[in-house]
């Protein structure tokens, strides 16, 4: 399992993304590879509100649509489990400039067992989970 984070769904959703290139060849082979691909309730919010700046309102719907219809997505909610794992590790790790959505998604991951994120956010391997790229 691949956890997809914020930075990648923005940068699949934006062609003018500075990672839009990578991000897209990413997505393919993981999507060619098969993999089960997870995400968070969190996660698709904080895309579609930075989407919605960006490319506009119809262009995020339109993706939005197309990733509640992808077989080899899981929008998984954030459990009150995920909420109180991710304060937890938001008051240790108070140096580290973690989101609190950062960190739910770390307790998710870890309640989950996915060991790696598809990201451009350096947080997921501070944290100690691998990271593609």
């Amino acid at each position: 399992m691949i956890f997809i984070d914020t930075s990648a769904w923005v940068a699949i959703a934006d062609r003018n993304d500075q990672y839009a290139e990578e991000s897209a060849q990413r997505y393919k082979q993981l999507i060619v590879n098969k993999e089960r691909l997870v995400t968070s309730d969190f996660i698709l919010v904080e895309t579609y509100n930075l989407l919605s700046k960006t490319i506009g309102a119809m262009p995020t719907i339109r993706f939005g649509n197309i990733l509640a219809s992808l077989p080899v997505l899981t929008i998984e909610h954030v459990a009150r489990v995920d909420w109180d794992r991710g304060w937890k590790i938001l008051e240790k790790y108070d140096d580290k400039k973690f989101s609190f959505t950062d960190c739910t998604s770390f307790a998710m991951m870890e309640r989950l067992k996915i060991k790696t994120a598809f990201s451009f956010d350096a947080h997921f391997a501070q944290f100690g989970f691998g990271k593609i790229p």
